[in-house]
């Protein structure tokens, strides 16, 4: 596929279908991604992915505590405890302002497919060392990204969301994560094939104009 076509139908997929994602194709979108730089080739992220009945029982489960209305508690949780800049906050604002208006009462398949957790038959959780510097942080963004790409790249699609992380012990009861490991610091990620007859599927999100976030400079 075309970077560009690549980059063009890279978009958060909500409602994934029930087809099986080869272990095949996974392997492949996972070794593709650790071509992603990192500081002093650190490679500092390991990667844990739930398929087949362990994701089914990991989306119960969280079904299942958020109906009980029990509190997220993530592991990173002072990472999130943060005052967003007016920019970025402006940009959210804008985003949950096009969702509502493009969803027009179907607003309740946007927190049922994210209290199915997508229905995503496939759920990669990445996790860097407890003890990591903010480097290591930055270099899981790029994996994930890569990751991210590469499965489009594949004909798969992805979901970035935090709403996978919000009950580490039941990622840690079913995929053996180390302690000294910290899960996800945001988000872990779907795969799989979109439902095309999901509305929710159909939206896209803007980009702001570029001057608003480029300025080159030439001349002194």
């Amino acid at each position: 596929m075309e970077f560009k076509d690549v980059l063009t139908r890279e978009h958060a997929t909500r409602k994934f279908t029930d087809q099986r994602v080869s272990e095949k194709t996974v392997r492949k979108v996972i070794e593709e991604a650790q071509r992603t730089p990192s500081l002093l080739n650190s490679q500092p992220w390991r990667i844990y992915v739930a398929e087949g009945e362990v994701a089914k029982t990991i989306r119960k489960e969280h079904e299942e505590k958020t109906l009980a209305n029990e509190e997220p508690h993530e592991e990173f949780d002072s990472l999130l405890n943060v005052e967003w800049d007016t920019f970025p906050s402006k940009n959210m604002a804008t985003m949950s302002e096009t969702l509502d208006y493009f969803l027009r009462g179907e607003a309740d398949d946007f927190d049922q497919a994210q209290l199915k957790l997508f229905n995503a038959p496939v759920i990669v959780f990445l996790t860097i060392p407890k003890q990591s510097p903010a480097w290591s942080i930055f270099d899981l963004g790029g994996f994930s990204q890569t990751l991210m790409l590469a499965a489009n790249n594949r004909g798969l699609s992805t979901m970035p969301a935090h709403a996978f992380v919000k009950y580490p012990e039941v990622i840690r009861k079913y995929l053996d994560i180390p302690e000294d490991e910290t899960i996800g610091i945001g988000i872990g990620i779907g795969l799989g094939y979109p439902n095309k007859k999901a509305t929710i599927n159909n939206y896209k999100s803007k980009r702001v104009p570029l001057d608003e976030i480029l300025k080159i400079k030439k001349n002194l």
